[in-house]
């Protein structure tokens, strides 16, 4: 019985050291044993590349080369994460030749040059992956200076077949950064790829001891913080306030719309007889192609066909109200036109509308823009505070105030406009959080912007000394630098805001500061789930 009794003892003193020693187990995730092309980890850089061109005394040629390139680099980086490959090897195509004319040299041209491989190698297109070496012979020894690149160049190797290089380059990578966990579940499965198990253990063992060591080193920076924050007091230093910068309004925001049954939504076809039927066909034919035209860039030809579309709706005697949506657009394509002489005939179309535009958000902020884009500040600002009185959801009329206020140096207004962009977008957020929740919708919001859109969730603004262990292992990361060694960290590509809150609540121990926006056609929107 004392036998019994005594193994019953050690089996539950057994078991507690066993909960215990679980209990000091790290909660982080440990990194995936495997190695494909979606390991890259897809960044810009874009300022590095004329840190290496080191290209002194540019002529204004040569300058705005490299102006078109940096712009045609960054929109295929923007590509490359919505997975857009085709769209993403123009554009660094683009970038590569005009960087190429301004004589940059190799060294700088070594970031293209492994975009346009990752580009490739993400296609869907055989053909395209077989051009994966042709990039990769062309890069130079420069650009094992960086980490990321060597690593992204490490990920390349192993997509074509070239594993031994590929562990080499990650173990170069892992010298760089011990505490780079991601290369280390990566160069754990190149080892065993090639049929080299002891390696492939090493490589994990190497990777537990280094999470160990981060650990505790965390830790010590925890207990002496811990121990400033006694001598010096637990307050929080304030923030410095700063000024909202607003968004400007851009020519790009212009959409032309409409089609042959919109355009006549105030008329009634039976009041037309067979000759201004025919007109109106005519006219409708020309509309359509106008905005076709428009949306295409074509500027100067969807002016002709807006034009031509206005003289047959004319004839046909249409209200007023119908001409509008012809006129406002001609004014677009006037606008937008690269003939600078048009831009002088957009006023006197803008002011020969009826008072029946101004009752449409969309057109009268097509109106501001265009108002703007022509130095007349204060009727832009007029009709953006139309905008915002229709709709007080319109979150990019109070962005846009914000930055003409500036212009104006009128602080105070745009500390206002300011304040109701963040009052609506917060209550806007609510509404669709609800929305997605319940089904309900709130009359009189209009959600659309959010059509289609990827949720994000961004994980905050790190240093590489206060990177969390497991900030390389979220998918989709894509990281943004800032300056003065910060990035900012953003990760997951969501279709459901569901979805994305669910891995959020995951994180919300380990990054306090995560929370949840929007992209739509790769561009943030005013959506944010974040805490004030």
């Amino acid at each position: 019985m004392k036998k019994i009794f005594l193994l019953i003892l050690l089996l539950g003193a057994f078991c507690q050291q066993t909960v215990a020693n679980n209990a000091n187990v790290s909660i982080v995730e440990e990194p995936s044993i495997t190695i494909t092309i979606n390991d890259v980890i897809i960044v810009s850089d874009v300022e590095k590349i004329s840190q290496y061109a080191k290209a002194k005394n540019l002529s204004e040629r040569a300058l705005e080369q490299v102006k078109v390139a940096d712009k045609a680099y960054q929109e295929g980086v923007k590509l490359l994460q919505q997975a857009k490959s085709q769209e993403a090897i123009a554009s660094f195509k683009t970038a590569f030749k005009n960087y190429k004319r301004a004589k940059f040299n190799d060294d700088a041209l070594n970031f293209t040059n492994i975009q346009l491989a990752i580009a490739h190698a993400m296609s869907s297109e055989a053909r395209d992956r077989k051009k994966v070496s042709r990039y990769m012979e062309l890069i130079t020894k420069a650009i094992y200076k960086e980490k990321i690149w060597t690593y992204n160049i490490a990920i390349l190797k192993s997509t074509i077949n070239q594993e031994l290089q590929a562990a080499e380059l990650l173990e170069s990578v892992i010298k760089m950064d011990k505490y780079f966990f991601k290369a280390y579940g990566n160069l754990a499965a190149v080892y065993q790829t090639v049929n080299e198990p002891k390696k492939a253990n090493k490589t994990l063992s190497k990777l537990s001891t280094a999470q160990e060591m981060l650990a505790e080193k965390e830790r010590k920076e925890q207990l002496a913080s811990a121990k400033q924050k006694e001598k010096t007091g637990s307050q929080k230093p304030v923030k410095k306030e700063v000024h909202p910068e607003g968004i400007a309004p851009t020519a790009e925001s212009l959409v032309a719309k409409g089609d042959a049954k919109s355009v006549m939504k105030h008329e009634s076809i039976a009041a037309f007889d067979d000759r201004t039927r025919k007109k109106i066909r005519e006219g409708q034919q020309a509309f359509e192609e106008g905005v076709a035209l428009f949306n295409n860039g074509e500027y100067d030809l969807a002016s002709k066909s807006f034009k031509s579309s206005l003289k047959k709706y004319t004839q046909a005697k249409v209200k007023q109200a119908t001409l509008n949506y012809i006129t406002v657009q001609l004014a677009m394509s006037y606008y937008r036109s690269p003939n600078d002489r048009n831009k002088k005939k957009v006023i006197p179309l803008l002011e020969g509308l009826s008072k029946d535009i101004y009752k449409e958000r969309d057109w009268i902020y097509s109106m501001a823009v265009m108002y703007h884009g022509l130095g007349k500040t204060e009727k832009s600002l007029e009709l953006l505070h139309m905008c915002s009185d229709l709709d007080q959801y319109f979150l990019i009329s109070y962005q846009n105030q914000v930055a003409l206020y500036n212009e104006q140096k009128d602080l105070k207004s745009a500390k206002k406009s300011f304040k109701n962009h963040e009052k609506y977008k917060d209550e806007l957020t609510q509404i669709y959080k609800r929305f997605v929740r319940t089904g309900e919708m709130q009359e009189g919001v209009d959600l659309s912007f959010l059509d289609g859109a990827i949720f994000r969730i961004s994980l905050g603004e790190f240093n590489e000394y206060q990177l969390p262990v497991d900030i390389y292992l979220h998918e989709d990361l894509v990281i943004v630098p800032l300056g003065e060694d910060y990035f900012s960290y953003t990760c997951g590509n969501y279709k459901s805001f569901m979805k994305a809150e669910a891995y959020l609540k995951k994180l919300a121990l380990r990054y306090p500061e995560a929370h949840i926006t929007a992209f739509k056609d790769g561009v943030r929107t005013d959506f944010s789930n974040s805490e004030k």
